[in-house]
């Protein structure tokens, strides 16, 4: 116990001795995990951002035949729901697509002369699927459920928009994998800039290695105090990147606010909701790279 207090202290002692290799250390330990925090929010970023996207997908029937009554449109709203692969069926009426058409962004002169005595606007069905990927089959079911045969085959929005949702379905896909490859390769340079700088800082102390050594050091007792520096990089290195990320975006959110305010994106807010595990990935990859690179960096001067 007496010897690991021994090794704790060296190490410590150590780290703040040598303070423009630790500075340099620290620093890039900080810009490791600032790279790898940067592509996991921009992958959270990505995730919501698809699933807002894929949250709106979904098939609109209109019924431009006034003489269906509402009650059997009622009536095909809970077939459709009860079909294994449809998540929710929503009833638009006429009353409510006029509030629908007033909130539209368009002419006055247009809006206008549509109003609750004149209301030519068709009621509608907006269907969601379990699955977004999956729209066809939430058509084919619609297709199923319709046994009174109430729905014309131009009054299904998706039929005139598949290309559009097939595109914007494989476009969230392609940007989710780029997000992930991108993780993983800032991850990789990153590992690579930290062993670079603990050689550096390592080969810089290899006198007092070899007089550790003739003084009769174990290899243990040698390795210890740079572990614990490899630690506290790591844990230096969360601090500040952590500080770095919450300054940056509540600097930025008001100006891509704007941008993502249809999506419903504040990196701001995303960052904080995230920040605990944001928090404890930093320490954990911090902590580790530090340890794994110390103990692989000075493991040729342990060699006897």
């Amino acid at each position: 116990m007496e010897t690991l207090a021994r090794i704790i202290r060296l190490g410590y002692n150590n780290f703040w001795r040598n303070r423009w290799l630790t500075l340099g250390a620290t620093l890039l330990m900080t810009l490791t995990l600032t790279m790898i925090s940067v592509s996991l929010v921009l992958s959270l970023v990505v995730r919501d951002t698809a699933a807002t996207i894929r949250s709106k997908i979904d098939v609109e029937i209109y019924f431009r035949d006034d003489s269906v009554e509402d009650g059997r449109i009622l009536a095909l709203a809970k077939r459709i729901e009860a079909q294994p692969n449809i998540a929710q069926t929503n009833f638009i009426d006429k009353q409510e697509a006029l509030s629908i058409w007033g909130r539209l962004p368009i002419n006055e002169s247009i809006k206008k002369p549509i109003t609750t005595a004149y209301n030519p606007l068709p009621r509608s069905l907006q269907v969601k699927a379990k699955d977004p990927d999956d729209i066809q089959g939430a058509v084919n079911a619609i297709e199923q459920a319709d046994r009174e045969q109430l729905i014309c085959s131009e009054c299904v929005s998706y039929g005139k928009n598949k290309e559009a949702v097939d595109k914007l379905i494989s476009i969230t896909r392609i940007v989710q994998r780029t997000g992930i490859f991108l993780s993983i390769f800032f991850g990789v340079i990153a590992v690579f800039n930290v062993l670079n700088i603990i050689r550096i800082t390592i080969i810089a102390r290899a006198d007092e290695i070899e007089i550790m050594r003739y003084v009769g050091a174990s290899n243990a007792f040698i390795r210890g105090p740079f572990i614990i520096e490899g630690i506290l990089y790591g844990v230096l290195g969360t601090v500040i990147t952590t500080l770095f990320l919450v300054i940056i975006t509540k600097i930025v959110a008001p100006y891509t606010l704007a941008a993502f305010s249809v999506l419903g994106i504040d990196f701001y807010r995303l960052v904080v909701s995230n920040l605990g595990f944001l928090i404890s990935l930093q320490l954990i990859i911090g902590v580790v790279l530090g340890v794994v690179v110390s103990s692989v960096s000075i493991r040729r001067y342990l060699k006897a």
